[in-house]
Formats: C-alpha cells, structure tokens, sequence
C-alpha cells in the first residue's frame, strides 16, 4: 500500500512539474484551445489516404468529417491529385500521423482553422515524433498565422495550394523539418520565402518524442511569458522556439525569430497547418503530431491595439504619426518627449482618441519646439477611466541646427525660430520705417529650438523691420506688408 501511494505521488508531482515547464502569458486568458484527435472522429475511418484526385475532408464542432470534433473552428486534412501518403489517426497515443506525399506540388496538409476566441499573442504546445523514420527526402512543415476567412478553398489554411517559396498572405511564420539521408534540417521562413537553416542537431529520426513550444507575439507591442522562474521578453513581431525544455537559437545567437511580413501586425493567430511533400524517392516522410494546446492574451485586455508609430524630420520640427487598429473607451493620446535636459519623458502635447472604433486610425503631432541634440518620443494612451498605458516603441530625432535664428512670412503671418543654449527672457519688436511700434511683446525662451508665430493682417501696408532680442544674441529682418 505504501509503494503505491509513493507512486501515485510521483505521478502527481511528475504532472505538476510539467504543467509548471510550460510557459504562461503575462494577463493569459482562460481557457486555452485543445485539440488531441482522440475523440468524435467522423465516419471515414482511421485513415485518409492519397488517391488520384484530389480531396479534403473538413470537420466542425457540429459536423462529422475524418478529424476529430473542434470545440471551435474547423479541422481539415487534404491531399493531392496522383500522389501518395495521407493521415492515419492513431488511438494510443491520441494523436495523428502525416505521410508526406511525393509530389513536388501536391502536398498532404492538415490544419486547424478559424478558431475563435484566440488573439494576436498566443502560444502553442504540442507532441512530434519522426517514429524512426527512413526517408531520406521530404519535408514537414508547421505553419502558423490567421485563415482570414472561414469559407474552405480561400486561403493557404484550407486550400490545395503548397506552402513554400512565395507569398501567402496569413503566415506568420512556420517550423520546416527537411529529411536527409542522416540528419533532419530545421528551419524557419524567412521574409522571402526561403527555408532559413536553424540546425541540424535539435532533431533526429529515432529521436522519440519531443515537446514542442512556440510562443508567437504579433501584437505592436512586446509581451511577457514566465517559464520556471524566469520572465522572457517577447518583441513585438517575433516568436520563440522552445523543443524538450530548452530555447532554441538560430544563427547569429538569434532567438527571437522575426515574422515574415506576410500577416499583419495585430491580427489574430487563429490558425495552424501541417504539410507533407517532396518525398520524392525512398521511403515517405511521416512525422506523428499529437494532443495541441494553444493559449492567448484576451484582446479585451488590451483596450488600444497600436499598429505603428514614426517620427520625422521636417526642416526645424518632428512630424509623430501612429496608428491604431481597435479602440476601446480611449480618451486622449499623450505625446511624450525626452531629451538632455530633461528628467525622463515629458508630456507635450495631447490628442484626442477616437473613443471606441475596430477600424483603422491615423494620429499625427508636430512638435515644433525639438531640442538641440537627441529627441526621443513616445505615446502614452489614456482610458476614459483615467488608466493609461505607453506605447512601447521609441522613435529617436537628432537635430544638429545650424542657424540660430530664422525669419519667414507667409501671406499676413511671421514666422521666426530661434535657438537658444541657455533659457531666458527675450523680447520681439516690430516697427515701421519712421520707428513706430506695431508690435512689442515680451517671451521667454527655452534650451532648444523656439518658435514664435504673429499675425499682422490689422496693420497698414508697408515697409517694417522685425528685431528679436535673446540675451545676447539680435537679429533683425525687413518685410514688406
């Protein structure tokens, strides 16, 4: 009895170690997507195998088909005219097998669809194996992104199209398993297309089971996951790559792998894909793929999703612009400097929001008064309810001026800027030909780039000369009104 018991308790600390690997969003959502093939298969049978035509089979939470029932989505799998290979669905462990076909375009390909619920950080879990396969040509692909769509034929998720060099819009990116006569090369797409290699060691053909972990942020902003007891900084627009507990890093130490450019930022990642093809000689490829799990950060909890935010130099100003993809309740934007005079980020200026809106808007600023040196700029976005968030990116203007003080007219109005290398009192006159005083007025001016706008449409027509006064520097200009 008491062997027993210790035996149960390792089973139940050996599930709690586990769980504990896996790593969690910062804010994620509950409860996570599951999907493992075990159950409420349609009535196709155990396998779907490759005939002369080309075929699919797509299953519901509501419709049988080969798969197993979806909680949500769609389960598809389809193969190739006059190819060969398929899937086999397997009860012990639920799971599925993928034989590549070999055809060099016709693939086999599984995929899990249009699954609501999810956002634009998720992570994936899953169970691969090669089950000490033979083959020595093929390739398996994992894909990931946004079907876009839930009509069957419309995108690379549910059509007959094969996934390789090109463009296709929804991919974020995906994991490439290339056989060899040896060796299997792992791989990830790169912006144009092409198999970038990771390595050849990771994986291998007798290598049994690996756990796989993907963690996929294509939010505009970085986000968070805690694995063990460390914090890891995910980019926006990038993914990690976790096999049997250890991070994965490419060439170059890279790890935090980019995104290709084919799906944009802020859209969900609702979709999964499993391809099979090239096996062109020998024995097929299979990989066995088994028991998914895919998590996500709510987008209700992001009440302002940030597509993009530039800054640039236009003459003597900084031009911000940034736009949003979705709104909720937001009241205003705050435009945040800092420079070598100041303590951190300042606010400069504010811009009202769009409140609520799933439509994509466009804010711009124009900050007239840049520092002499470094600008950095963020946005800072401020609720209804007073909570505000920054966003994260920092756009960075140097402004090197070589005038120190400049005049300009248009139509009615002047216009002068004026650097100064310390802050003081000033004063700015205008007078017509005899000396008469059409304009004196006080300023103070600050360490940086100043900026001073008058409007003379009420005086007469005429000859006048403007003068600013700035500590010790003068300068005076004629205008003809």
């Amino acid at each position: 009895m008491k062997k027993r018991f210790s035996f149960i308790v390792i089973l139940l600390l050996a599930q709690l170690f586990k769980v504990d690997a896996q790593g969690v969003w910062q804010g994620e959502g509950n409860p996570p997507f599951n999907y493992d093939f075990g159950s409420g298969t349609g009535n196709s049978g155990s396998t779907y195998n490759a005939t002369g035509t080309a075929k699919s089979s797509v299953a519901t939470s509501t419709t049988p088909g080969f798969l197993a029932y979806p909680t949500s989505g769609y389960a598809r799998v389809y193969t190739g005219a006059s190819s060969s290979g398929g899937f086999t669905v397997n009860s012990s462990p639920a799971s599925v097998t993928l034989t590549a076909s070999n055809s060099t375009s016709a693939p086999n390909k599984l995929s899990l669809y249009n699954i609501q619920g999810l956002s634009e950080v998720t992570s994936t879990f899953f169970k691969m194996s090669f089950d000490n396969t033979t083959a020595t040509t093929g390739a398996i692909t994992y894909a990931f992104g946004n079907s876009a769509g839930a009509t069957e034929g419309n995108n690379i998720f549910n059509n007959g199209a094969i996934l390789q060099g090109g463009s296709f819009p929804g991919i974020f990116n995906y994991l490439r398993w290339d056989m060899t006569a040896t060796t299997i090369t792992f791989s990830y797409r790169g912006t144009d297309g092409s198999a970038i290699t990771i390595n050849s060691s990771t994986f291998s053909k007798n290598g049994g089971d690996y756990d796989i972990e993907v963690y996929v942020n294509n939010h505009t902003n970085a986000r968070e996951y805690v694995r063990g007891a460390t914090t890891y900084t995910l980019p926006s627009g990038t993914f990690n790559i976790w096999v049997n507990g250890s991070r994965i890093t490419g060439a170059s130490s890279l790890i935090n792998f980019p995104r290709t450019g084919e799906l944009a930022l802020g859209q969900e990642l609702n979709s999964i894909l499993m391809q099979g093809v090239r096996s062109t000689s020998g024995a097929l490829a299979t990989a066995r793929f088994g028991n998914f799990d895919m998590k996500f950060i709510p987008t209700s909890t992001l009440p302002v999703n940030f597509v993009d935010f530039t800054a640039t130099k236009k003459t003597n100003s900084a031009f911000l612009k940034w736009q949003t993809s979705s709104e909720q309740d937001n009241d205003y934007f705050e435009v945040l400097r800092k420079t070598a005079s100041t303590n951190g980020f300042e606010t400069i200026a504010k811009v009202a929001g769009t409140a609520t809106s799933a439509a994509l808007n466009d804010y711009t600023y124009t900050d007239f008064n840049p520092a002499v040196g470094d600008n950095y700029y963020q946005i800072k976005q401020v609720d209804k309810n007073g909570e505000s968030r920054v966003f994260e990116k920092v756009a960075l203007l140097k402004f090197d001026l070589n005038s120190d003080i400049q005049f300009s007219k248009t139509g009615d109005a002047i216009h002068i800027s004026a650097i100064a290398n310390v802050e003081g009192d000033g004063n700015v006159l205008i007078t017509d030909l005899s000396g008469k005083k059409v304009l004196n007025q006080k300023i103070r001016y600050q360490k940086q780039l100043n900026n001073y706008n008058y409007n003379l449409a009420n005086i007469p027509t005429g000859l006048y000369v403007a003068r600013i006064v700035m500590g010790s520097q003068t300068k005076s200009f004629k205008f003809i009104k």
